[in-house]
């Protein structure tokens, strides 16, 4: 999907070797392609062990094929897991996600895609596996919220509460509508509670879900859903029963975006120790389209009114992520849409989301840069995103079907000539 219009940048970026933020308090390691033992890669992620370990990840396939198979790394050449079911998709909406839990568990939960003559949209099936060894070897994958295989079930969330709980979100078909629904297991991933709904409102179909849990136990959901006449807004709801009911979903922001399709662009959420809720998301509104951040101090109640982290007259859909660090430290990555290459950059708050330094370029001029993820273990950051070529980023969107004509199918997606590029640095 592309929203197309005139475009004008407004956020400051440095386009030097390392890179800082404000007061000059980060500085970033020249960039690594981490894929390059695959050839190319895409849909990153990233895991931060109870002991700071950081696992990256990406999807690979042969030739940049759609037989996609994830790979994960450590602190040396990455393992590959290959799924029986089928390829394992490299959505960058939809990565594969990885979760630690208290123990060292390695989850990782992922879709893998199914193509089905008739249908416009592929067949797809959450899939978890474990590792105890940092993703050195897996368990055999196991099938989430379905005893039939594949369904609709993508866009999907995982998160370990402190207590070792796992939670699964994902938005599924029903009735030709899309909704969000969680489910809960206590027993590492062997059983799960049925799924739950979420909201009996209409959801976006392909934007993704977000999961937070607070030290007393509250699990926070963010999703983007749909109001009357199309309007389309991120919300949260709060479980006070580890997800088995939710109570009514909360608007964090009236962007008033009135839009007919689904951008693919959903919101991050996190948080903190004193039970704050970060999130931060994209929208396409006209007049002040791109990415927002906000927070909640009283549970997700209500929001304040949110901080504008790169906003335009018009925007592409961005994908942005956040992490929490110490010392009331909010970071903030994102592939800018308000220019015609994406690129990403960073933001860095240290006054828990009150302010944010200027923006900071991270991916390289003249590449177009997509869905960066990052990882913050104490100081230390890494900010890994998929990245190509300007002519392979404009073939791929000139050849993308356009899924508002009835009669357009899409097919399995393709990893292409992407590579994972990485950049780690320390905050000061």
């Amino acid at each position: 999907m592309r929203i197309t219009g005139s475009i004008s940048f407004l956020l400051i970026v440095s386009a030097t070797g390392a890179c800082r933020d404000a007061g000059a308090r980060t500085t970033l390691s020249e960039p690594e392609t981490v894929s390059a033992a695959t050839t190319v890669g895409a849909a990153p992620m990233f895991a931060v062990s109870p002991t700071g370990k950081r696992a990256v990840a990406w999807v690979s396939a042969p030739g940049g094929g759609t037989d996609g198979r994830l790979y994960v790394s450590t602190d040396g050449a990455p393992s590959e897991l290959r799924d029986s079911l089928g390829p394992i998709e490299p959505h960058g909406e939809a990565p594969p996600k990885l979760a630690y839990g208290p123990d060292g568990t390695l989850y990782a939960l992922y879709a893998v895609g199914k193509v089905v003559p008739g249908r416009r949209f592929p067949m797809s099936s959450l899939r978890l596996a474990k590792s105890a060894d940092d993703g050195r070897t897996w368990t055999t994958p196991v099938t989430i919220a379905s005893d039939s295989g594949f369904g609709t079930r993508n866009f999907h969330a995982l998160h370990v509460g402190a207590d070792g709980s796992l939670y699964v979100a994902w938005l599924e078909a029903n009735q030709g509508k899309s909704k969000t629904f969680l489910t809960r297991s206590t027993d590492a991933g062997t059983s799960w509670t049925p799924p739950a709904l979420a909201d009996t409102n209409q959801s976006c179909p392909c934007c993704r879900t977000a999961i937070a849990t607070a030290r007393d136990g509250t699990v926070y959901l963010a999703w983007r859903t749909v109001f009357p006449g199309n309007v389309r807004e991120v919300v949260v709801a709060r479980s006070e029963d580890h997800g088995a009911t939710w109570a009514q979903p909360v608007r964090v922001h009236a962007d008033n975006w009135v839009f007919d399709g689904c951008p693919h662009a959903g919101p991050s959420m996190q948080v903190d120790s004193v039970g704050t809720v970060h999130i931060a998301w994209w929208t396409g509104k006209q007049g002040s389209a791109g990415v927002f951040y906000a927070r909640s101090t009283d549970r997700g109640a209500t929001f304040a009114e949110p901080v504008a982290l790169g906003v335009a007259e018009f925007s592409a859909p961005a994908h942005v992520q956040l992490a929490l660090g110490s010392d009331r430290t909010v970071v903030a990555v994102w592939d800018d849409g308000t220019v015609k290459t994406p690129k990403v950059v960073m933001r860095v708050s240290h006054d828990n989301g009150a302010s944010f330094g200027p923006a900071a370029l991270v991916s390289a001029e003249g590449r177009a840069a997509t869905f960066p993820v990052l990882a913050l273990a104490g100081k230390d950051l890494t900010i890994a995103w998929s990245e190509q070529s300007q002519s392979e980023h404009d073939h791929e969107m000139a050849m993308a079907p356009n899924m508002k004509d009835p009669k357009a199918v899409k097919g399995l997606s393709r990893v292409g000539e992407s590579a994972v590029r990485t950049r780690s640095g320390r905050l000061q």
